[in-house]
Order: structure tokens, then sequence, then C-alpha cells
């Protein structure tokens, strides 16, 4: 490896990267008109470290989806609230670039043809009600280690680019 290489390897510093994104809790948004399942759902990730916001409705989930000071990295929405369903917050939130958002999707619909609907308007995952805990918390935690993929990689690009601003201030490159 030549000694540039070497240095803008130095520049990543994966496991610092990697330790400081697991110590800051993600940001969780539970999206639920049911009361009930609602509050069991935020004790429950809250309980797993992560830091919940909960809204009732679809109109309110979006609201905090496009919350430019704190947005939430992973959503769990309901298909089916008044307001504005999953599916098309869903739809929005892949028609903006940034930031990433992962969703599971949470419904009592579970036919082969609910489950491309709802993985093709954007969804990542897919759970059916009624739901094990554990299973949701394990798709959580799949769903918690992309966003901090997605995370360092952006973090990445940010140094390359800053990198290559350094090396030719004319190119533009964002």
């Amino acid at each position: 490896m030549s000694d540039e290489n070497a240095t803008i390897m130095s520049w990543f510093p994966d496991d610092a990267l990697e330790a400081e994104l697991e110590r800051i809790p993600l940001h969780l948004l539970i999206a639920e008109d049911d009361t009930a399942t609602r509050k069991i759902l935020t004790k429950t990730l809250e309980k797993f470290g992560y830091r919940v916001t909960a809204a009732k409705n679809g109109t309110e989930a979006l609201a905090l989806l496009d919350d430019e000071a704190d947005p939430p990295e992973l959503a769990l929405l309901d298909w089916m609230m008044p307001g504005m369903d999953g599916l098309e917050i869903c739809r929005h939130l892949r028609q903006r670039k940034r930031p990433f958002v992962f969703v599971i999707l949470l419904t009592a619909r579970c036919g082969d043809e609910d489950i491309i609907e709802g993985l093709e308007a954007g969804a990542h995952e897919f759970l059916t009600k009624p739901f094990n805990i554990h299973v949701l918390a394990a798709r959580v935690a799949a769903g918690a280690r992309i966003v901090r993929l997605e995370k360092k990689l952006m973090m990445k690009s940010e140094i390359l680019r800053d990198y290559l601003e350094k090396l030719d201030p004319k190119m533009d490159i964002r």
C-alpha cells in the first residue's frame, strides 16, 4: 500500500467509528393507532436501548419523519392508520433522497400479495400482527445494523469528498 493510500485509510478509523455509532442510541419511530400496542412497543423498545418517539396516526408520523432537526432513523409503521397509511408514508420516504430511514411495516395483512405491495412501496421489512416481541426486536436490531452501516458510508463519503476537494478545489464533486 502506498503512503498516500495508507494516509487515506487512516482517516477511516473503523473501530472507533463503529464504537461511536454503537454508543449513540438509535432514534426509532413507532406509528400505531392502537394505544395499547403503541405503548407496549414503546416500553419494550426503550428497554432494548432505543430512543423512541410515538405517533398515533400517519399524518403525525410523517411530520416526525420530516423533522429536519431530529428525524427518526428507523420506523415501525402500522399499515392501516388514520390520516395516512403506512404504504403512503413508505412511498413518501422513497421519493426523498436523504436521510435514510429503515422501515418495518406492521400489519394484520399477511397474504403474499400484501407482502409484495408493502415491499414495493418501500418497506424494508414486513411483520404480521400479532407478532412475537422477540422476533420484532431481532428485526429492529437488524434494521439498526443497516442504519449504522448507512451512517458509516455517509461519513466516509464526506471524508472522501473533502479529500478530493483539497486535491483539486476546482472539481465539483457534490
